[in-house]
């Protein structure tokens, strides 16, 4: 039997991709489509599974298995509880093993959270981080210098030091002037992730950053460590500076996210399935409750992409895979599938911006059932469509710090079991 045209996955984030990676590993052929790429080219690059719970706690959480299984007991509805905790785990040491085969190891387990710096000299609590940030460690207290670039203004480490000294945190900063990126026209972390896998620039950052090493026992720079060899990068400035150094994750484009999210592309093409950008899904054709096709724009006209099996990984509100008009209602993009939404977009706030309990309209999404197929009040809408990551109900993602787990978690359990 030909395995031609079995799987066609809406969507390129972590959940497209991880389902993508888990159904070819098992022999599936599989094309994935999206209009552009997803969260991780915004994202930090780490693996956030549940920073916070309950959602309004002013510290984060540390104690991570526990805090999961206790979401779980209290919403038992939640993307966590349908994949269970056991699914979870399998799904952090699926895209551990991938990255630790492609040179890109991601250290933590469900133990416990990191807590890493942010680009505003925050603690951000996460659950796998990549080696290249983890001497930043903030539950270590060796004091730090933190690394910013005149060229650069999307990381400003005088702003990190600062608030991270309000917290006790022993942190000093410099911002260095780098005559390679001054004759430059244009600097960004990706662009300058580039360089830095070249000799010259790391050569002429060591020599511009010894003279202010100080007292500190590691050091911070922003997340530009090389798009393809970081750990490369990484050594060879240790070796040089004889300290550990770190990244912190800074405006997008994330150059962190974009390695996870070339992983993830370079293994599900060498089994021979594709993934592509610049194709927007915008509607299906369906027959006797089975979907038949998913149209994308073409330049001529709209191109049908028929497949035997469907996933939706659009994100939710905040990813454009639902949207809203001007009449309060809430609308799945490409399947035109039920969304679980307040019935009037006045029910969408609350009037305290900083409401302890969120606002509903970031809780909205696809009702699954066990399968992860989308249902009505009768069952699955399609017998052949499946959802997952965050256009998921139940859940709010932004809040928990949960949107890496929701997205791989519910993209595991779909690509194993679809």
């Amino acid at each position: 039997m030909s395995k031609t045209n079995e799987l066609l996955v809406v969507g390129a984030g972590l959940a497209g991709l991880m389902t993508a990676y888990q159904a070819v590993s098992r022999g599936q052929k599989v094309r994935v489509i999206a209009k552009g790429w997803g969260a991780t080219h915004w994202h930090s690059g780490c693996i956030d599974v549940l920073g916070y719970y309950p959602v309004d706690a002013t510290e984060p959480v540390t104690e991570l298995k526990t805090a999961v299984s206790q979401l779980i007991a209290d919403n038992p509805h939640h993307p966590y509880a349908l994949v269970g905790m056991d699914g979870l785990k399998a799904a952090l040491e699926a895209i551990q093993a991938l990255c630790g085969e492609a040179g890109y190891p991601l250290h933590g387990s469900l133990d416990q959270n990191w807590l890493l710096p942010s680009a505003t000299g925050t603690f951000r609590p996460t659950c796998l981080a990549p080696e290249t940030m983890i001497a930043g460690d903030l539950s270590r207290d060796e004091p730090m210098l933190l690394v910013g670039f005149k060229q650069m203004p999307d990381f400003y480490a005088n702003i990190v030091a600062g608030n991270l000294n309000k917290q006790g945190q022993a942190a000093s900063y410099v911002t260095l002037d780098l005559p390679l990126l001054a004759n430059r026209r244009f600097n960004n972390a990706v662009l300058t992730a580039r360089m830095m896998e070249q000799a010259e620039l790391r050569n002429q950052l060591v020599a511009a950053v010894k003279p202010h090493l100080g007292q500190a026992q590691r050091i911070g720079f922003p997340a530009f460590l090389g798009l393809h060899q970081p750990l490369v990068a990484k050594a060879a400035l240790e070796e040089a500076l004889g300290l550990p150094v770190f990244e912190i994750p800074s405006l997008p484009p994330s150059v962190p996210g974009m390695r996870l999210h070339e992983i993830f592309k370079q293994a599900i093409q060498r089994q021979g399935s594709f993934v592509y950008d610049g194709m927007e899904a915008f509607r299906a054709e369906s027959e006797e409750g089975r979907i038949t096709a998913v149209l994308t724009e073409a330049a001529a006209r709209p191109r049908r992409h028929r497949f035997e099996k469907y996933v939706l990984a659009t994100g939710g509100i905040l990813g454009g895979g639902i949207t809203t008009n001007i009449d309060g209602k809430a609308r799945e993009v490409v399947f035109d599938l039920p969304v679980a939404a307040p019935d009037s977009r006045l029910d969408w706030f609350r009037q305290d911006f900083m409401h302890k309990e969120g606002h509903p309209i970031y809780r909205s999404g696809l009702t699954v059932n066990e399968d992860f197929q989308p249902v009505n009040g009768n069952g699955p809408v399609y017998e052949n469509v499946y959802a997952a990551g965050t256009i998921l109900a139940h859940c709010e993602v932004i809040r928990e710090r949960s949107f890496e787990g929701v997205a791989l978690a519910t993209g595991y359990k779909v690509g194993i079991s679809i």
